[in-house]
């Protein structure tokens, strides 16, 4: 079944990967975009020649510059319609070792962010009785591993207030997605591994097209949580019932 675009659709991380992506598909569609990041260059590149999409620069650890923003692009494109929170980091290392101004800002960035997006959002979709609320948390919030503990708590951090706002917001018409991928193609996969190559114990990520046609596929179906990739679900699934087993394979693959 073919889905109308949302009317205004807003995406953070949209300078690169998964938002970028996601933004120009939206575009595509014929939604009006607002494209938002902190780097200035990367929006530019995503923006391009686009007729229906406008960059903002914004950083969404910052609650009441998220607030501001979405004022403003309300105020030029109309109500948001569907918010895509593609915007994260992922600083690798071992947590005996890692700053904790990388653990605070990691948390600030992946899970505040999303609590700062969907705050500003949420009211007028509640008022209008609709729209779409897709938050990217990953499968490392399912199953953390060695290198990626800050990164990893921050996901779970997204599951759970995903999960709980979900929940709470049943029959009011908005759907909402909790994006969990496996490693993606991503630039700040490459960042990973160019940081941190254990981290990641050798997997190769998967298109990003995927997770963007899973996400597709999850909102009119009214799937809370989005498992894109082969196995994935399958991971899932293990996770939560043969736990032991998980650790043991994560260990063998770190090791390589």
């Amino acid at each position: 079944m073919t889905q109308s675009p949302p009317a205004v659709a807003l995406v953070t991380g949209a300078a690169s990967g998964m938002g970028q992506l996601a933004a120009r598909r939206l575009a595509a569609a014929g939604a009006s975009v607002a494209a938002v990041d902190l780097d200035d260059d990367g929006l530019a590149g995503t923006v391009g020649r686009s007729t229906t999409m406008r960059p903002w620069t914004c950083d969404v650890s910052d609650a009441e510059a998220v607030e501001r923003l979405v004022k403003e692009v309300e105020s030029a494109l109309g109500p948001v319609d569907r918010l895509v929170h593609a915007a994260g980091i992922c600083l690798p290392g071992t947590i005996a070792e890692q700053p904790v101004d990388e653990l605070d800002r990691t948390m600030a960035v992946n899970f505040l962010g999303t609590v700062h997006a969907v705050k500003a959002v949420l009211p007028g979709m509640l008022d209008r009785r609709g729209g779409d609320v897709v938050a990217f948390a990953s499968l490392a919030g399912w199953l953390p591993s060695p290198h990626l503990g800050a990164y990893a708590a921050s996901k779970h951090a997204v599951v759970a207030f995903m999960e709980v706002l979900a929940y709470e917001n049943r029959g009011s018409g908005i759907r909402f997605a909790c994006v969990c991928p496996p490693v993606v193609d991503t630039p700040m996969v490459a960042g990973i591994r160019a940081r941190d190559d254990a981290a990641l114990g050798g997997q190769q990520g998967i298109d990003p097209s995927v997770v963007l046609d899973a996400i597709d596929r999850s909102l009119p179906a009214d799937e809370l949580f989005v498992l894109p990739g082969k196995g994935t679900k399958t991971t899932w699934r293990a996770r939560r019932f043969a736990p032991g087993l998980i650790w043991r394979q994560i260990e063998r693959a770190t090791r390589r």
